[in-house]
């Protein structure tokens, strides 16, 4: 059920001024903030759970629709490529009589509702990766990406300062290190 906007307005007020008025001080409004915390994840979820099964009927709806205009297009796109493969056959007919008759090559022709021809393509190349790249590592054919191998770099370093230090002791250029803040995390009880 919708509420009407003042209500709405009115909780929006009420929540403002209980936000405003509460604060952790002590290990009990610190279990109150938690247990809120946990309220409001409750009712997301609940929220998530509702929209989720009122989108599904219209996803399927969707789904089926789509099903629908597929199958009903079957029909035309059948008689299309008929009526394409009876252009093509045409026009490469065409093209033969021109060749036979000693003619220059004509490989299109305009019509009322479009364009035919036939183009020259590029060929398709099917390739065998292994045998390919046996040829190219022995041609020099081959690319190699550099990348840093940072999780190596950090096992054999230490931290000093600003600075990362080798295991010589050599302080490695390009770094800068930055220390952080701890990370607040909140963890909920599901059960």
């Amino acid at each position: 059920m919708i509420q009407p906007l003042e209500n709405i307005l009115s909780e929006l007020q009420e929540q403002e001024e209980t936000q405003e008025v509460f604060a952790v001080i002590n290990l009990e409004t610190a279990t109150e903030a938690s247990r809120r915390i946990a309220y409001f994840e409750e009712r997301k979820a609940e929220i998530d759970a509702i929209t989720e099964k009122q989108i599904a009927p219209f996803l399927e709806k969707i789904e089926k629709i789509k099903a629908w205009g597929e199958e009903s297009k079957k029909e035309f796109i059948e008689k299309q490529a008929h009526y394409s493969n009876q252009l093509e056959m045409y026009l490469r007919e065409e093209v033969k009589k021109q060749v036979e008759a000693g003619k220059k090559v004509k490989k299109s022709i305009k019509l009322p509702y479009g364009f035919i021809s036939l183009k020259k393509q590029q060929p398709e190349f099917v390739r065998d990766e292994k045998v390919l790249m046996d040829y190219a590592k022995a041609n020099n054919y081959v690319k190699y990406t550099e990348s840093i191998d940072w999780a190596t770099i950090k096992k054999q370093a230490v931290v000093q300062g600003d600075m990362l230090v080798d295991e010589d002791g050599v302080i490695i250029p390009g770094i800068q290190v930055v220390e952080r803040d701890e990370k607040f995390e909140i963890k909920l009880d599901t059960k």
